[in-house]
C-alpha cells in the first residue's frame, strides 16, 4: 500500500458515515495490520512503526487513534524503546479524553 493510497483511504473513511462502506473502504487496511502481526512474529518491527506513524502524521488521525494505539506504542515497545510506548500512550491518552470531552 502506497501513502497515497493511504491517504485516500483515511480520507474516504473519515466522509462517510455508513458502517459498511466504511469496512469497505478499510478491508485493505485492516489486511495489512494483519500482514504487520505476521510481521512482528518474525521480528520485522519496522511495518508497524512505519504505518503507525504514517495514521498518526495524517490529518484525520484523531479518528483512528484506537489503531494508533494498537500499532506504535507496540512497535515502540519491540524496539526496545518503552520510554517512547509510553509517550504515545500518554498523547493517545490525551486525544481520547479532548474527543470524550467534546462529544
Amino acid at each position: 500500500m502506497t501513502y497515497s493510497e493511504l491517504d485516500s483511504m483515511l480520507r474516504r473513511t473519515c466522509k462517510t458515515d455508513d458502517e459498511e462502506e466504511k469496512d469497505r473502504i478499510l478491508a485493505p487496511f485492516d489486511e495489512c495490520i494483519n500482514y504487520i502481526q505476521f510481521a512482528n512474529d518474525e521480528c520485522d518491527y519496522g511495518m508497524g512503526f512505519e504505518l503507525g506513524m504514517c495514521v498518526f502524521s495524517h490529518e484525520t488521525s484523531k479518528s483512528f487513534m484506537g489503531t494508533i494505539r494498537s500499532l506504535l506504542p507496540m512497535a515502540y515497545k519491540l524496539l526496545k524503546r518503552q520510554l517512547y510506548a509510553q509517550i504515545m500512550t500518554r498523547i493517545c491518552d490525551e486525544e481520547d479524553e479532548k474527543i470524550a470531552k467534546n462529544e
